[in-house]
């Protein structure tokens, strides 16, 4: 009785010191979330929030499938014959999902509607476009592998047409993450995946020709970088890497350090809500998740457990706020195991 009773204890206390990793000090205990939906998969490289239809899309690398739920997580459909798909991009109608087929060396453009493709863009043999930013008419991407990646573009229309290297060869080590958004107008922001260098770089592409309007390697201390968000006024950046221990919001302009929202080991997502509040994401398989802030805030307001007293973590790149802000929503998982989806409500 003895032993079960120390065992009992033991195990009691380090799941006690677990939950006290990553925690910031003056914070409120983290708040459990509510069990999440399990997904058809294991891995996600991207998610797209569609207002208009009420509906969230989950693109899975690995099955080429992508995953439709409503705002409450439940599972609609799953869209197949998609392969490689990694990365989504809502058209500003919500009418048309645009696919990075990684796999398939084409970017897809399926109906929101009826769920069908409805045109398939080549990008040519062996380019395996990985991600994509809108800007107007035009879908820039990234594409390539290793110091032969580069920057292509889609310009949609009744004439679509693809160009591709539109950077000097080597400027990248592998195919970067890409942003862009309307409160950004003309914009493309990249950031390196792939090393430590962490290189974000702004591009003005209005010309039709990416140029440089400011770049910095290892902005803040950070390296390779795990998730990009936008402030609601599209002047303030955050670019999340595992390193540093926090989460940096930077000025656009010239990415400075802006401000240091206090989190944990080790940031692997960001968000930001139409009201400005800031969702930060670790990798915490055993503690809190996510920490809310006001903007600007040096304490968050609100923290998150998504699945108490598992292994499960929050995926990087799993954060996504519905367009008016009442939800977040969430990913988490780990090796071999499906993919659960939590909506948060704010």
């Amino acid at each position: 009785m003895r032993r079960i009773r120390l065992r009992a204890m033991v195990g009691a206390l380090l799941l006690a010191l677990f939950a006290l990793v990553g925690a910031v000090p003056g914070a409120a205990a983290a708040t459990p979330a509510a069990p999440g939906t399990t997904l058809p998969f294991e891995y996600h490289a991207d998610m797209a929030v569609d207002s208009v239809h009420q509906r969230l899309y989950i693109a899975d690398i690995v099955t080429g499938s992508v995953v439709v739920t409503d705002f409450d997580g439940r599972v609609i459909r799953t869209l197949t014959g998609l392969p490689g798909a990694a990365d989504l991009v809502l058209s500003p109608d919500a009418r048309t999902l645009y696919v990075a087929l990684n796999r398939g060396d084409a970017i897809a453009a399926v109906s929101t509607t009826t769920y069908r493709t409805t045109a398939r863009y080549a990008t040519g043999a062996g380019t395996a476009p990985l991600r994509m930013a809108l800007v107007g008419g035009t879908l820039w991407f990234s594409y390539g592998d290793q110091w032969a990646s580069n920057l292509g573009s889609l310009t949609l229309g009744t004439r679509p047409r693809v160009e591709l290297a539109h950077l000097p060869e080597g400027t990248w080590p592998g195919p970067p993450m890409l942003l862009s958004a309307p409160n950004a107008p003309g914009l493309v922001i990249a950031a390196d995946q792939h090393s430590t260098a962490g290189t974000v770089t702004v591009y003005d592409v209005t010309s039709g020709t990416p140029l440089v309007r400011t770049t910095q390697n290892n902005p803040g201390g950070i390296s390779a970088v795990r998730d990009l968000a936008l402030s609601p006024d599209g002047r303030t950046l955050f670019a999340v890497s595992g390193a540093p221990y926090r989460h940096l919001a930077f000025r656009l302009s010239d990415l400075s350090v802006e401000h240091v929202y206090p989190t944990g080991t080790y940031p692997v997502a960001a968000a930001v809500a139409p009201d400005g509040t800031v969702a930060a994401g670790i990798d915490n398989s055993y503690g809190p998740d996510v920490y809310l802030f006001a903007p600007g805030a040096d304490e968050p307001s609100q923290v998150v457990d998504l699945d108490p007293g598992t292994a499960l973590y929050l995926r990087p790149h799993g954060l996504a706020w519905s367009p008016d802000g009442s939800r977040l929503f969430a990913l988490t998982g780990q090796y071999g195991v499906a993919l659960s989806l939590h909506v948060i409500h704010h």
